[in-house]
This record gives structure tokens, C-alpha cells and sequence, in this order.
């Protein structure tokens, strides 16, 4: 249970503020677009710098297992962070040591400075503390603002606390009191739309969802496990093998907790995916041979719309369909503007996270119309099975 009780917030001014953010943003066409994570970073940052604080951004950027490598140096953030802020940010080409303490110590306070990936140290991923000792030394006092790493037992996430006072950043700070709404407190009835491909990462979160939420609609690749299992001919539609059992389970375990699974009733299909597909719309029981199973159908969209329009609360993990690729991006359009409608004219509060999902709704373009979008895709979904994040037990959340 998350302990908003326990949330530590920064009153300190004058202030040497090492702040533990996630800049891990696309790096394609970096000169022309500003990723939402940076976007979001502006109050927070603004307000400690209203403090009169001098703000240190400790962050990683990709995968360099514990390896320097230049094509993942968060320098090249640097555009889009002074875009944004309208502040000079000083980059230091390391994240340790003592000649990144000494030019810390010589910028005034006020001043913003970036530090180099800290993944590039395998220390990191690792939670060494004498890492993590070294990183704290930068600073009087140390804030998690990076709810999507959160998840991770990393030195900058959870060694990091045990050498230096620790607060609750205000974006972690926003994720925990919404979440909390979604994942504890649903205003029913309450409904679910889960998507994405793979039932075996996501069978926790099934369970843990049917306990709290009345409706759930599976849809997308891992609908196509549940259609097989019913016994449909899903053709060359993408499934996981061998998880008969875990569909048992989810059935049984939602029946128990009187919690309604809805599937897909029909489907659009194509023998391929791309945008010259010749595309056909089928029921569920009569997919043509060789075809796969690539979006929602009309008949699908408007049982989702009714069931949506039956609820309180929405929270949405997951696309309907191969949206990337058009026309398969229309139902997953569709539903996400149904929402947005509903939502702007104060009907149900709409909650939405995943990395995929916040793309769909760039594409229909309503993110900003829903009541609360997170930044989290695996902290989201470990924070819903209910295991304890280890950047929120550091801060005494969890």
C-alpha cells in the first residue's frame, strides 16, 4: 500500500540539489523534438531554482552496461533541456570524482548542471554503495523526481539514500497520488483496457487489477492467447505458446473476484503488416486463412465504447492494435478520442501509462486530455502487481 503520508518533500533553500530525473528520450531528430519526460521536468526544476538552489540532473540514457559510449552521452539532451527550462545548463563529462566536486563547487547557486550518463559505471546497476557514496558527496541533499526508474535497485535510486537526506520529487510525488486512485481507490465501476503482445508479463498484474477493477478488456496480441484458448481459429495472428495454464488461472481468478474479462468480437486482418495491406474485417470466428489478427473491428469499438460509458474510472496499459502501422491505428484512435470525450466532459477519470500506450494517444492526439498519463511503464506495472519498488521503500513510501 503506498504511504502518501510519508512523502518528503524539499523545503530546504540555498541548497547544493543532486536530483535523480529520467532523460532516457528518444534520440531521433533530437534538434526538432522535445521528448514529454523533458517537458515535464520544467516545474520541478523551476521551483528549486527558485529556492535558490544549485540543481544537479543525475540521470542514464539507454543501455551502456557499465561501458562508455558516446552514442548514449546525455549531452546530447542538453538542446532540448535548455529549450525547455530557457536556462544554460552546464554539462560535466562525468558523474563522480573530484574534479567534477570542484567544478560543481565553483558555478554559483542558480545554476543548472548535467552530468554524464551514470550507466556508463556498472556500479550503478549494480547499487554499489561506495558508488553511490561518491555520487551523494556532490550534494547537501538528494530528490527522486524519476518515477519510471523507480523500480530499479540502482545505486542513483536506492544506495544513493543511505548517505544523504532524500526527498519525494514532485513528479514522483504526482505518480504516487494518482496512482494511488487507479491501483487502491477506483471510482467504480472501474474499468481496464490491457493490451500489448505477451500474457506471461503481465499475468500479475491481470490478477492484481481483478481484485480492484470491474471490468477488464484484453485486447491486442495477447487478446489473440485468449481467442485461441476459447477455441477460435486465429490463423497467423501473433500468440504466445504454452499458456493455457496461465489463461486458466486469469479466468478463474477473475470469476472469483467477480471481475468481467472482455475479449474482441471481431477483428481487422491482413496477411501482412504494412500500410498497402489489403485489409478485411472479420468476426472473430471466421478469420481468413493466412491472415493475422492486426486491430480491433467496428463491432469491438462500439462494445468497448458501451463498457466505457458504463464506468467511473478508466486506466488504459497497452495499444488494441498494430498501431504503429496504418490502418491499423484505428481502433486504438478511436477509443482513445472516446475516452478524451468522456473524460473532457467530466464522465470518468482516464488514466493511462506505458511507453506504447502514451504514443497512441500522441497519435490521436489526446494525451493531454486525460486525467492523469503516467511516466512508468515497468515501475507502473511492478507498482500494480504490488511488489515494492525499491526507490519508494528508500523514501519510506512503500
Amino acid at each position: 500500500m503506498l504511504d502518501v503520508s510519508n512523502l518528503k518533500k524539499i523545503t530546504e533553500k540555498n541548497k547544493t540539489v543532486l536530483i535523480r530525473l529520467d532523460l532516457n528520450v528518444p534520440l531521433n531528430s533530437i534538434d526538432d523534438y522535445i521528448s514529454d519526460r523533458i517537458i515535464r521536468i520544467k516545474k520541478p526544476i523551476l521551483n528549486l531554482l527558485n529556492g535558490n538552489n544549485k540543481v544537479i540532473i543525475l540521470s542514464h540514457l539507454g543501455r551502456p552496461k557499465g561501458k562508455i559510449k558516446d552514442e548514449l552521452s546525455l549531452q546530447q539532451v542538453v538542446p532540448q533541456l535548455e529549450r525547455v527550462l530557457e536556462k544554460k545548463i552546464n554539462f560535466l563529462p562525468d558523474c563522480i570524482g573530484n574534479e567534477i566536486k570542484d567544478k560543481i563547487n565553483s558555478l554559483e547557486n542558480g545554476t543548472i548542471i548535467l552530468l554524464e550518463n551514470c550507466r556508463f559505471y556498472k556500479e550503478e546497476e549494480e547499487n554499489d554503495h561506495d558508488f553511490a557514496k561518491q555520487l551523494s558527496e556532490l550534494a547537501d541533499v538528494y530528490i527522486n523526481d524519476a518515477f519510471a526508474c523507480s523500480h530499479r535497485a540502482h545505486a542513483s535510486i536506492e544506495a544513493i539514500s543511505h548517505f544523504i537526506p532524500s526527498y519525494c520529487g514532485d513528479l514522483l510525488e504526482e505518480e504516487i497520488i494518482n496512482l494511488q486512485e487507479v491501483i487502491h481507490e477506483p471510482l467504480g465501476p472501474a474499468l481496464t483496457i490491457i493490451g500489448g503482445s505477451k500474457i506471461s508479463t503481465k499475468i500479475t498484474v491481470l490478477k492484481n487489477l481483478s481484485k480492484k477493477m470491474d471490468t477488464i478488456v484484453i485486447a491486442g496480441g495477447m487478446a489473440n492467447n485468449f481467442l485461441k484458448y476459447h477455441g477460435y481459429n486465429i490463423q497467423k495472428s501473433l500468440h504466445e505458446e504454452n499458456v493455457d495454464h496461465l489463461i486458466g488461472e486469469i479466468l478463474d481468478f477473475s470469476s472469483k473476484n467477480n471481475c468481467r474479462l472482455v475479449l474482441p468480437i471481431d477483428a481487422v486482418t491482413a496477411d501482412k503488416i504494412s500500410n498497402k495491406a489489403d485489409t478485411k474485417e472479420s468476426d472473430i470466428d471466421n478469420i481468413e486463412e493466412q491472415n493475422m489478427i492486426l486491430d480491433i473491428g467496428k463491432n469491438t469499438v462500439k462494445l468497448i465504447k458501451n463498457e466505457i460509458s458504463k464506468s467511473k474510472t478508466v486506466f488504459w496499459n497497452g495499444p488494441l492494435g498494430v498501431f504503429e502501422t496504418s490502418p491499423f491505428d484505428r481502433g486504438t484512435v478511436e477509443i482513445a478520442k472516446f475516452i478524451s470525450n468522456l473524460t473532457a466532459n467530466n464522465k470518468i477519470r482516464s488514466f493511462a501509462g506505458g511507453g506504447d500506450t502514451i504514443s497512441a494517444l500522441d497519435l490521436a492526439g489526446v494525451k493531454d486530455n486525460f486525467s492523469y498519463v503516467s511516466t512508468g511503464g515497468g515501475a507502473l506495472l511492478e507498482l500494480i502487481e504490488g511488489k515494492k519498488l525499491p526507490g519508494l521503500v528508500a523514501l519510506g513510501i512503500l
